[in-house]
């Protein structure tokens, strides 16, 4: 039995013989793919570009060297564009009913680059694109969107700029609140500390330093008040001793007293007794005279203490004295007194020297909190001027901020479905439908077309063939 062979002959026979099996399915494709674009319904692109404008005011008036970067426009435009409240208000000027069918027609796509280069790229625009089936409001709600996102992005950053401004205020009025209260226990503290606060400590040594001074003043004025007090006590007992006695009337000089005739006579009977024997007038004058003084000496030491009093009291040196003792005891008095308040003063003083470290380091506590309350008190109003001007700008709207630069055209041709895929799509599947039906018909078929099929199916001679014959 020879081996079956196939030439394209054969498969071009295969055609021809079962045509009507593959033309009529592509024929129904071409009717199907028609019937597809005529009655599917169609959807309509239409897009708009937003772009983020340059600033009308330096962003270094406000603090803001990239005051809306790359993130800060892929979240606006890829979450506040599809946001509940910026959809709700394109669908109610719309006449929209579905608000998520609204967002699922969105399409949101960065341009690409005109050129490629190592920087960082900054993304300034942006297409919006919206799809419906009718191509008048496609074009509508793609403007609507544009415009709808560039009022409320302005409007939300404004409100943001306005929140910023004041949160800051009533932050930098709670640090007002707080420096106050600062300030507050600070003066207490100062106050209850007062004479031994740190920026005393130099005052109080001068005035120890001082006061020392003083008591050593005072120190020599006692001793030579007391050295002038011993003196005059020594002159009134002197006086009280009978060595001086009152001046009798009309006589200025005082009139020597027993005590004091007996000192003088034996001093002269001394300087006799070196001259002359006592056998001499003259020592024996003086002998005489001698025991007369020792018995009025006798006498007036027996004599009795009210007229010894009253003696003296008529002795106006004696009253001198007396009194010149008793304002120079005052004048001791008053010097210890002197000495005794400085003494405690430097006690004071000196305490208060030794308190100054405790009481600078219980200080210190309070004043550190108030400077560092006093540093973001002024960042705070740094901040908010800052914050102010950025509010102003913002709505003002002349900071950087989105802007429609294109708005959205009437499509004119349909995004799907495309004919031209639609028929190709459906001519392919004729074509692969009629070739299956035409494989699978010949695959089933088990008669006898030609020579060839003859011979392979009763292996005998073939004598010759006869042409077909069409009656």
């Amino acid at each position: 039995m020879d081996s079956t062979h196939f030439s394209p002959l054969d498969y071009l026979s295969v055609i021809r013989r079962r045509r009507w099996w593959w033309i009529t399915p592509i024929a129904l494709s071409i009717v199907t793919g028609w019937l597809l674009v005529r009655f599917l319904p169609k959807e309509y692109k239409s897009s708009t570009t937003l772009g983020v404008t340059a600033p009308l005011v330096s962003p270094s008036i406000i603090n803001q060297t990239t005051p809306f970067d790359n993130f800060e426009r892929l979240r606006a435009i890829q979450q506040q564009l599809v946001s509940t409240p910026i959809l709700s208000r394109v669908a109610r000027e719309e006449h929209l009913a579905d608000v998520g069918l609204l967002r699922t027609a969105i399409d949101i796509k960065v341009p690409e680059p005109v050129a490629n280069t190592n920087e960082v790229r900054r993304l300034d625009t942006f297409v919006v694109s919206y799809t419906d089936s009718d191509p008048q409001r496609a074009q509508r709600v793609a403007n609507r969107l544009g415009r709808v996102f560039v009022d409320e992005n302005s409007k939300v950053r404004a409100e943001r700029a306005e929140d910023t401004t004041m949160f800051i205020g009533a932050q930098l009025m709670a640090s007002q609140t707080r420096i106050n209260d600062l300030e507050m226990r600070l003066r207490k503290a100062k106050e209850s500390y007062m004479g031994q606060l740190p920026e005393q400590t130099g005052a109080n040594l001068t005035t120890i330093a001082g006061l020392r001074a003083q008591m050593l003043s005072d120190a020599t004025q006692i001793r030579g008040e007391r050295d002038r007090l011993m003196l005059i006590d020594r002159q009134i007992e002197a006086i009280d001793k009978n060595t001086v006695d009152e001046p009798l009337p009309g006589r200025t000089e005082a009139i020597a007293s027993p005590q004091l005739r007996v000192i003088t006579l034996e001093r002269e009977l001394a300087a006799a007794r070196a001259s002359y024997t006592d056998k001499h007038p003259e020592v024996q004058r003086i002998q005489e005279e001698l025991a007369y003084a020792k018995k009025e000496a006798l006498a007036a030491q027996q004599q009795p203490q009210a007229d010894r009093l009253a003696r003296l009291q008529r002795n106006p040196g004696y009253l001198s004295l007396v009194g010149e003792r008793d304002v120079t005891r005052s004048r001791i008095k008053d010097l210890e007194r002197d000495q005794a308040d400085s003494q405690a003063q430097i006690g004071r003083y000196q305490a208060r020297v030794e308190a100054a470290p405790m009481v600078e380091q219980q200080l210190t506590n309070i004043q550190r909190e108030y400077d560092l309350e006093k540093q973001q008190y002024n960042d705070l109003s740094g901040k908010q001027s800052t914050a102010a001007i950025a509010a102003t700008v913002e709505r003002n709207r002349s900071g950087e901020r989105f802007e429609v630069l294109d708005t959205a055209s009437l499509p004119t041709e349909p995004l799907k479905p495309l004919p031209l895929r639609v028929w190709l799509g459906s001519l392919l599947g004729g074509l692969i439908v009629g070739a299956g039906l035409t494989l699978l018909r010949e695959y089933f078929d088990s008669s006898v077309h030609d020579e060839r099929d003859l011979r392979e199916t009763l292996d005998v001679p073939i004598l010759g063939s006869i042409a077909r014959i069409s009656v």
